[in-house]
């Protein structure tokens, strides 16, 4: 469930506003194949999915209150294939106990894991990997799209993870494309057919307990961001 902060997040949009998909990271019900990848069982609010959650409900409220589609997703993202302008993915930390931005990546596919979600993700299935949902394609102009709405997500949420706020945890940036596969491989990319397609890594239970528990500032960031990259693409 999505915990949203009242009734601005059902706020009505202008017809034809751009849709925004944001996912609660880990939130039930979880993707098949990753089932078992359940997030942080630590944090500010007690485990990763009780920030993104709260997380999610606030950016949703954010962009409707500015006249974007917004709508939430869980960890299965709903409905498959969905498309739109933006999708976001909620997250804690990168492995490691870092903040970063990851985006979908042109020419790869997502990871597989054993069973519902163990060991390390490779691209290839494991024997015994759980079947998964149909994929969808990252081509190279989403890919381009990413990578702008990652850096417009990355510089204002840098900005907002001030140690004033609490943020200890180490800053990474927008993820390479030969980085951290789980940031630029994730399976919610490959679920959706929106033009734009990120993953945010706010900040690591435990060292950034006290930033994660300023919910508002970085639901700003994250929607600031997106709204910015709506009106460059707009612009195109």
């Amino acid at each position: 469930m999505i915990v949203a902060p009242g009734p601005a997040a059902h706020a009505a949009v202008p017809a034809g506003a751009p849709i925004v998909w944001v996912q609660a990271g880990h939130a039930a019900p979880r993707e098949p194949g990753y089932r078992l990848q359940t997030g942080a069982g630590a944090g500010p609010f007690g485990a990763e999915t009780g920030f993104t959650t709260r997380l999610a409900g606030r950016v949703v409220a954010r962009l409707r209150a500015a006249g974007i589609d917004a709508r939430a997703t869980p960890g299965r993202v709903t409905p498959l294939g969905a498309r739109g302008a933006a999708f976001v993915s909620l997250h804690h930390d990168a492995p490691g106990g870092r903040a970063g931005v990851g985006h979908a990546i042109a020419g790869t596919g997502e990871n597989w894991y054993r069973g519902e979600g163990l060991g390390a993700g490779r691209p290839h299935p494991y024997p015994g990997s759980a079947p998964h949902r149909p994929a969808t394609p990252v081509t190279p102009a989403v890919e381009r799209r990413s990578r702008d709405l990652a850096l417009r997500v990355a510089s204002l949420l840098r900005a907002a993870r001030t140690p004033a706020r609490g943020a200890r945890a180490p800053w990474g940036g927008v993820e390479p494309r030969d980085g951290n596969p789980r940031m630029t491989r994730y399976h919610g990319f490959h679920r959706t057919r929106a033009s734009a397609r990120v993953l945010v890594e706010a900040g690591a239970a435990g060292a950034d307990d006290a930033f994660l528990r300023r919910v508002d500032p970085i639901a700003a960031a994250v929607a600031r961001a997106v709204r910015s990259h709506l009106r460059a693409m707009a612009r195109r």
